[in-house]
């Protein structure tokens, strides 16, 4: 099975010419896919970053989260969607953002969430997660049932399904699916 290797420095500071200490997590891509993917939902990054993953740190130790293929992201998106513990919501993008307007929008629930045909459209269709349209500015967060539900659960739900998708894109390497 494929593995990540993380490496951290200790931040505190310590006296010239003496190593700082570090700690080595071993973590395999699906695991850090799907805690990724977690954290995303709960930083409700928009659509568009989420397949291009995240980066934590800076300099030589910086650790690389993807970039995951933006179906692979859907489907876990949609099932967890479909368990009711996330929604999608979508608020105007900052003034002097040329974002092309989305039909969905004068159907908008409560003025922000997607109505449930709409995100089940876009969940779909991630090829639409672009940053010039408005689908890809829609964010999703967690619902009441979500936030209820154990993060263990989350995975749990999804595991199976995860297991079976491409973690990395095409042309990126390392072979996927998880097996």
């Amino acid at each position: 099975m494929p593995t990540m290797e993380v490496l951290r420095t200790a931040e505190r500071p310590h006296p010239p010419g003496r190593h700082t200490g570090r700690i080595m997590l071993v973590v395999d891509d699906l695991t850090d896919f799907l805690g990724q993917m977690e954290i995303l939902v709960r930083e409700e990054a928009p659509l568009h970053e989420i397949p291009h993953g995240s980066r934590d740190g800076l300099g030589p130790l910086a650790v690389e989260h993807g970039p995951w293929p933006a179906s692979t992201c859907a489907a876990v998106l949609k099932r967890w969607y479909e368990a009711g513990w996330i929604g999608l919501y979508f608020r105007d993008p900052p003034p002097g953002w040329n974002v092309a307007a989305a039909e969905w929008q004068g159907r908008l629930v409560d003025g922000e969430d997607l109505a449930d045909r709409d995100a089940r459209c876009l969940l779909e269709e991630p090829e639409r997660w672009v940053l010039a349209h408005a689908d890809g500015h829609v964010q999703p967060y967690r619902t009441v049932q979500g936030e209820i539900a154990p993060v263990e659960q989350w995975f749990e739900h999804v595991m199976a399904l995860a297991r079976g998708l491409p973690l990395k894109p095409p042309g990126a390497g390392s072979p996927s699916p998880q097996r």
